[in-house]
């Protein structure tokens, strides 16, 4: 409780293991400089995953959804972008969000939050554009889903309310009620993780965009540091589960490519069991992920003759999830699903 007062904190309003891929120095597209052209990294950037997805394989009734994430970090630091072999540290505050947004497939169209993930980050940095290992990290995190459901009986009390909410609904079934009473049941866990980033690639990474020379990999592994984490599946006779067996090791792989004129990159990402304490390797999540850029303003200049349009694109993502983790309340269940949205990444 005081890691997560601490962090509350130090991240306003904040309360599965979606990836923390996106390094704290990964971008210098928004840098500073002061007066001896000494060039600064942001202090406010995207952190994580930023997506609006819809998914094509969840259809039914009130199970339909946009799947929300939001993910920022601030640096706490003035850090200046390191110059060759020169290291450099930061000290930030970050945040991922995610939310399951039920827009006119559930009464009163709600938002329901399934994921605060809020955390204090220690990093050490070399040059953004060399190869090899690029960063490090150690990290202090919170992890929840802001709901508060933790007995049978206030189980059975969410299950009532909505039988009552959707009575004489003939399209809402009592698995979809079940499952509506599932995602009010509360998740809570603290651990600290390390990290690193480290790139493949040649000496120099000027032609990022032209070929897969500019492969990322990201590892992560975290340890549970709760003794009595809010993860067990208490509602569900002879149900068992830690979440330390199906998350604490990840591997994440990101691959740049300019297809003609057109930016896209391919990322995959593999999670697995906490390595001590956990059962590792034993169940396997990924993800596969799919960016692309699309110049819809080239048409349209073309069209109507307004070259101003031109660099406008639409940032689509298609991704493919197989495995655990989908969502905190449910992470121990097996789950696969193709879905298509947005993205913003930069």
């Amino acid at each position: 409780m005081k890691i997560l007062a601490l962090l509350c904190l130090l991240v306003p309003g904040s309360a599965l293991a979606a990836t923390q891929s996106i390094e704290i120095t990964d971008k210098i597209k928004r840098e500073r400089t002061d007066n001896t052209d000494t060039k600064f990294f942001s202090k406010f950037a995207q952190w994580g995953d930023n997506e609006i997805l819809a998914r094509y394989t969840d259809t039914n009734g009130t199970r339909r959804h946009a799947d929300v994430s939001l993910g920022f970090r601030y640096l706490m630091t003035n850090t200046p972008v390191p110059q060759g072999n020169e290291a450099e540290y930061a000290v930030a505050i970050a945040y991922q969000g995610e939310f399951d947004f039920f827009a006119l497939t559930r009464n009163s169209s709600p938002v329901v939050t399934t994921r605060h993930n809020p955390s204090i980050i220690y990093t050490r940095m070399w040059d953004p554009i060399k190869t090899g290992l690029s960063s490090w990290f150690v990290s202090l995190e919170h992890e929840s889903n802001g709901q508060v459901t933790d007995t049978q009986e206030r189980l059975q009390s969410e299950l009532t309310a909505f039988a009552l909410d959707y009575e004489g609904d003939e399209d809402v079934s009592a698995a979809d009620i079940f499952e509506m009473a599932q995602q009010t049941i509360s998740r809570s866990n603290n651990f600290v993780a390390f990290g690193a980033n480290y790139r493949l690639g040649k000496d120099s990474h000027k032609d990022c965009a032209s070929r897969f020379n500019c492969i990322a990999i990201f590892t992560k592994v975290r340890h549970q540091l709760d003794k009595e984490p809010e993860d067990h599946i208490w509602w569900r006779e002879g149900g068992s589960a830690e979440l330390k067996d199906y998350v604490g090791t990840e591997i994440d792989i990101n691959a740049p490519l300019r297809m003609g004129n057109v930016e896209t990159a391919l990322r995959i990402t593999y999670r697995t069991g906490q390595l001590i304490g956990g059962s590792p390797f034993k169940r396997h999540s990924v993800d596969v992920r799919y960016y692309v850029d699309v110049p819809v303003g080239r048409g349209i200049a073309s069209l109507f003759n307004l070259p101003k349009l031109e660099l406008f694109a639409v940032p689509m993502v298609i991704r493919y999830h197989n495995g655990y983790l989908d969502e905190l309340y449910n992470y121990s269940q097996r789950v696969s699903y193709l879905a298509l949205g947005l993205h913003a990444r930069y």
